[in-house]
Order: C-alpha cells, then structure tokens, then sequence
C-alpha cells in the first residue's frame, strides 16, 4: 500500500520544500519509488531546486484535470528513483475535492511513497480531502512564533482526526546552551504532535537552494534517514542534542 506523507508547516521559511525533497531522497535510497508533488501554487519551487525547470511542461493542475499522469513527471538526473509533479502557475488550480480523488487514484498504482509539499499555513479542506491513513508532518523552528504556528497546525489536525507528526528543523547547539524553551519537551507539548525527529541547523542544506545539490551523506542526510527509518516503523533512538 502507497504510504502518503503530507509535508505542512504553519509559516513560509520553515525549510518545509527542503524536508520535503530530502525525506523523498532518504526513502529513495533503499530503492523506493516516490512521487513528490509540489502542491504550493503560484509559489512553486521544487523544479527549480531539482534542476528539471526547463523540462515543465505540465503540472500538477493538468494531472488533476484527466492529462496522462506520466506525461505531467519530471525526473531530476541526479535522483532516478524520484518523480518531480510540479505546482501550477498560478493560484486556485486545483480544488480540495478534486486533488482529493486524485491522490487516492495514484496511491494504488506504482509508487510506494507519496510526499506533498504543501502551501504554509491550514488549509481544513484541503487537510480534510486526504485519505485516512495520510501521516502529516509539521516542519517547526525552534523559536516561539514557529511553535505557535506549528500548535495551530496540530490543533486543526486533531480535529479533522488526522495523524500529526512534528519535526523540528534548523536545530542548532546553540540551543542547547542558551535555550529559548526550558526543554525541547516544551516545544512538543505546545504543538500537541508526536516528535518524529529533529535536523540540524545545516550550510549545506541552505546551500543547495543555489546549487540543486542536497545532502546524501553526513549529519544533514542522517537526520533524514532516521526520520524514514521511523516512518516505515522502526525503533530509532534519538541521538544526544549536541551529537544533532
């Protein structure tokens, strides 16, 4: 059965495209297929970050509309196993109801893993036109504006009762020396979501805007990878904050 991963977070600048494409390169490793779709309309990102730009010539909306699914994928050469569903132009495309047919249509044909980028903030529609089962995953700062965003999220969540996850990204040690928050507990208290995993504060992430080249080695790709191996249900600890 297709595994669907919706990627939200309650604010732009999260890093929430960034997880995105790295939790799709973590689950591409062992040789999953994944689809990742880019669902921030008007706002689209993830081809140009993917380097595959300049092959667009359908989108997502088109794909909604009844177009020939593998006519609408993009392919970054650097990443086979990764299938790029690029976000429309323009905003107001694609309507809850109908991008709730289609991703129950797709979650049974060649994928095993599904991750949308969503749009920053709630969007109870568009949440609610998931399938049951979808695990949803808020990407949260550590800093209080974040977290309050990031409660929002989680609050809608529990009320259209679909499965949250939080991830707390761009961690730095600095944290760990002078903390905003008492403990990291607070932040997981705050937001009501069951922590998935934490990802360092990382050059080369922030990097790979600019050069389409993310991490699939080092601190920065074993975040992610531990973050998939909790996904598919496997027991990883968390490593000591300051080894983040």
């Amino acid at each position: 059965m297709t595994k669907i991963l919706a990627v939200t977070s309650g604010k732009g600048g999260s890093g929430k495209s960034t997880f995105s494409i790295q939790i799709s390169l973590a689950n591409s490793v062992p040789g999953k297929r994944v689809l990742l779709i880019d669902m921030d309309e008007g706002m689209r990102c993830l081809d140009m970050l993917l380097g595959v730009s300049e092959q667009l010539v359908f989108d997502l909306g088109d794909a909604v509309s009844g177009r020939d699914l593998d006519t609408c994928l993009l392919t970054p050469k650097n990443y086979s196993n990764i299938s790029l569903l690029a976000a429309p132009r323009s905003k107001g495309e694609v309507l809850p109801e109908a991008f709730g047919k289609f991703i129950r249509d797709i979650s049974s044909e060649k994928f095993d893993l599904v991750v949308v980028d969503l749009p920053a903030g709630s969007d109870p529609a568009l949440y609610a036109a998931f399938p049951v089962g979808t695990e949803f995953i808020c990407i949260c700062n550590p800093n209080p504006v974040s977290v309050r965003d990031a409660a929002n999220i989680g609050a809608l969540l529990h009320g259209i009762d679909r499965r949250g996850y939080l991830v707390i990204n761009r961690y730095d040690r600095y944290f760990v020396k002078n903390p905003v928050f008492d403990h990291l507990d607070d932040i997981i208290d705050q937001t009501g979501l069951t922590l998935l995993g934490i990802v360092p504060e990382s050059e080369k992430i922030g990097f790979a805007f600019l050069t389409g080249k993310f991490p699939t080695r080092g601190r920065e790709f074993r975040a992610f990878a531990r973050i998939a191996s909790r996904l598919d249900g496997k027991n990883v600890s968390l490593p000591r904050l300051k080894k983040i």
